[in-house]
């Protein structure tokens, strides 16, 4: 597994994997409207460092983190489903505990109430609850 920069040229076929991965989980909390889902992947793309997962080169998901001088956010993590379950989302997530670890800051996420394998990730990664709303499941993961 490798990360490199997303690209403009990159950003269609990563809202297509968003679409396959996410789109169960918002039809049931909220309902999928596939304009404001394009808007507002346009828009998260735009303001958040978004990188390309690749295995043996094929594009196999994609992350989105907003980095911030008191924290570090997760905004999205998608995996296309045949390759969940294989270690990507762990060592990305390790990765990112290493870096908030080193620098003193919590590393924060937010998940689909819907979406218990992911919950589970993050609860096995000592990711805590810290908060809901009416979509999501707010975590956060400090050092120490």
């Amino acid at each position: 597994m490798n990360l490199r920069p997303a690209t403009d040229t990159d950003r269609s076929a990563l809202f297509n994997l968003h679409r396959a991965v996410f789109h169960d989980h918002i039809e049931k909390i909220w309902g999928w409207d596939e304009r404001w889902q394009r808007d507002n992947f346009a828009a998260e793309f735009a303001c958040a460092t978004t990188s390309v997962i690749a295995v043996d080169g094929q594009t196999v998901g994609y992350i989105q983190v907003l980095d911030k001088e008191d924290r570090i956010h997760v905004q999205n993590i998608a995996v296309a489903r045949e390759f969940q379950g294989k270690g990507i989302g762990s060592r990305l997530l390790k990765e990112l505990q290493l870096k908030a670890a080193a620098r003193h800051v919590p590393l924060q996420l937010g998940v689909f109430r819907t979406n218990t394998l992911a919950l589970r990730l993050y609860e096995r990664l000592g990711f805590c609850q810290t908060g809901e709303t009416a979509t999501h499941i707010e975590m956060c993961w400090s050092a120490g």
